[in-house]
Protein backbone atom coordinates (compact mmCIF):
# COMPACT_ATOMS: atom_id res chain seq x y z
CA UNK A 1 0.00 0.00 0.00
CA UNK A 2 1.78 3.45 -0.99
CA UNK A 3 2.29 5.70 2.18
CA UNK A 4 1.12 9.56 2.30
CA UNK A 5 2.54 10.86 4.89
CA UNK A 6 1.56 14.63 5.82
CA UNK A 7 1.95 17.16 7.98
CA UNK A 8 -1.07 18.60 9.86
CA UNK A 9 -0.73 21.33 12.67
CA UNK A 10 2.67 20.59 12.98
CA UNK A 11 1.94 16.65 12.66
CA UNK A 12 3.75 14.18 11.38
CA UNK A 13 0.75 12.10 10.15
CA UNK A 14 1.04 8.89 8.67
CA UNK A 15 -1.50 10.18 5.76
CA UNK A 16 -4.33 12.67 5.05
CA UNK A 17 -7.25 10.81 7.14
CA UNK A 18 -8.15 13.07 10.65
CA UNK A 19 -11.28 11.86 11.57
CA UNK A 20 -13.25 14.83 12.40
CA UNK A 21 -15.30 15.49 16.22
CA UNK A 22 -17.84 12.86 16.44
CA UNK A 23 -19.56 11.34 19.07
CA UNK A 24 -17.95 8.28 17.78
CA UNK A 25 -14.54 9.17 19.58
CA UNK A 26 -16.33 8.66 23.21
CA UNK A 27 -16.06 5.25 22.84
CA UNK A 28 -12.30 3.68 23.52
CA UNK A 29 -13.00 0.57 21.34
CA UNK A 30 -14.31 3.07 18.88
CA UNK A 31 -10.49 5.19 18.66
CA UNK A 32 -8.88 1.88 18.19
CA UNK A 33 -11.34 0.96 15.34
CA UNK A 34 -10.67 4.36 13.83
CA UNK A 35 -7.00 3.88 14.19
CA UNK A 36 -6.73 0.27 12.82
CA UNK A 37 -9.08 1.23 9.85
CA UNK A 38 -6.34 3.93 8.84
CA UNK A 39 -7.03 7.20 10.69
CA UNK A 40 -3.57 9.41 10.97
CA UNK A 41 -5.61 11.33 13.79
CA UNK A 42 -8.42 11.76 15.75
CA UNK A 43 -10.90 14.36 16.59
CA UNK A 44 -12.65 13.50 20.54
CA UNK A 45 -15.91 14.93 20.73
CA UNK A 46 -16.74 18.57 21.54
CA UNK A 47 -16.81 19.89 25.00
CA UNK A 48 -18.58 22.97 25.16
CA UNK A 49 -18.23 25.65 27.35
CA UNK A 50 -21.46 27.05 28.13
CA UNK A 51 -22.32 23.44 29.02
CA UNK A 52 -19.82 23.39 31.63
CA UNK A 53 -20.99 26.99 33.09
CA UNK A 54 -24.24 25.43 33.58
CA UNK A 55 -22.97 22.38 35.09
CA UNK A 56 -20.83 24.74 37.82
CA UNK A 57 -24.16 26.93 38.48
CA UNK A 58 -26.28 24.25 39.22
CA UNK A 59 -23.87 22.39 41.80
CA UNK A 60 -23.96 25.50 43.44
CA UNK A 61 -27.34 25.78 43.84
CA UNK A 62 -27.24 22.36 44.80
CA UNK A 63 -25.08 22.96 47.38
CA UNK A 64 -26.41 26.10 48.73
CA UNK A 65 -30.09 24.73 48.59
CA UNK A 66 -31.49 24.45 52.34
CA UNK A 67 -28.13 25.83 53.60
CA UNK A 68 -30.33 28.44 55.36
CA UNK A 69 -32.63 25.96 57.05
CA UNK A 70 -31.83 23.70 59.86
CA UNK A 71 -28.49 21.60 60.53
CA UNK A 72 -29.93 18.75 59.48
CA UNK A 73 -30.95 19.43 55.63
CA UNK A 74 -27.51 19.50 54.80
CA UNK A 75 -27.84 15.79 55.05
CA UNK A 76 -29.80 16.49 51.71
CA UNK A 77 -26.89 17.97 49.45
CA UNK A 78 -24.73 15.48 47.00
CA UNK A 79 -21.82 13.96 47.98
CA UNK A 80 -19.19 15.95 46.20
CA UNK A 81 -17.33 12.44 45.98
CA UNK A 82 -20.21 11.05 43.46
CA UNK A 83 -20.18 14.16 41.31
CA UNK A 84 -18.60 14.31 38.10
CA UNK A 85 -17.82 17.39 36.05
CA UNK A 86 -18.06 16.49 32.09
CA UNK A 87 -14.69 18.10 31.91
CA UNK A 88 -13.05 15.93 34.46
CA UNK A 89 -14.66 12.76 32.51
CA UNK A 90 -13.61 14.52 29.27
CA UNK A 91 -9.65 14.77 30.06
CA UNK A 92 -10.32 11.15 32.26
CA UNK A 93 -10.93 9.88 28.56
CA UNK A 94 -8.18 12.18 26.85
CA UNK A 95 -5.69 10.36 28.94
CA UNK A 96 -7.27 6.84 28.33
CA UNK A 97 -7.61 7.67 24.39
CA UNK A 98 -4.25 8.66 24.45
CA UNK A 99 -2.36 5.57 26.18
CA UNK A 100 -4.27 3.53 23.91
CA UNK A 101 -3.51 4.37 20.37
CA UNK A 102 -0.44 5.55 18.73
CA UNK A 103 -1.87 8.06 16.33
CA UNK A 104 -2.35 12.22 17.51
CA UNK A 105 -5.47 12.73 19.27
CA UNK A 106 -6.84 16.57 19.32
CA UNK A 107 -9.31 17.84 21.76
CA UNK A 108 -12.10 19.66 20.96
CA UNK A 109 -13.54 23.24 23.04
CA UNK A 110 -16.48 25.27 21.78
CA UNK A 111 -15.83 28.42 23.40
CA UNK A 112 -18.58 30.63 24.12
CA UNK A 113 -17.30 33.85 25.20
CA UNK A 114 -14.01 35.86 25.28
CA UNK A 115 -11.02 33.95 26.62
CA UNK A 116 -13.64 31.82 28.82
CA UNK A 117 -12.06 28.87 27.11
CA UNK A 118 -8.61 29.24 27.94
CA UNK A 119 -8.76 27.44 31.37
CA UNK A 120 -10.27 24.31 29.55
CA UNK A 121 -7.92 24.52 26.82
CA UNK A 122 -4.64 24.44 29.37
CA UNK A 123 -5.96 21.28 30.87
CA UNK A 124 -6.43 19.57 27.53
CA UNK A 125 -3.28 20.15 27.00
CA UNK A 126 -2.15 19.14 30.68
CA UNK A 127 -4.48 15.79 30.04
CA UNK A 128 -1.94 15.34 26.39
CA UNK A 129 -3.74 16.58 23.51
CA UNK A 130 -1.93 16.71 20.60
CA UNK A 131 -3.80 19.85 19.24
CA UNK A 132 -6.87 21.77 20.19
CA UNK A 133 -9.80 22.71 17.80
CA UNK A 134 -11.43 25.70 19.07
CA UNK A 135 -14.90 26.46 17.47
CA UNK A 136 -15.89 29.75 18.95
CA UNK A 137 -19.40 31.36 17.76
CA UNK A 138 -21.54 33.81 18.60
CA UNK A 139 -25.48 33.20 18.40
CA UNK A 140 -27.54 36.11 16.95
CA UNK A 141 -30.50 36.45 19.06
CA UNK A 142 -31.07 39.83 17.69
CA UNK A 143 -32.05 41.43 14.23
CA UNK A 144 -29.86 44.51 15.60
CA UNK A 145 -26.78 43.38 16.07
CA UNK A 146 -24.22 43.28 13.46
Amino acid sequence: MKEFPTKYLGLKLSGPIVVSSTPLSESLDNVRRMEDAGAAAVVLTSLFEEQLALESRTLDDDLSRGTESFAESLGYLPDLNDYRMSHEVYLEHLQRVKAAVQIPILASLNGATTGGWVRYAKEMEQAGADAIELNTYALATSKSQT
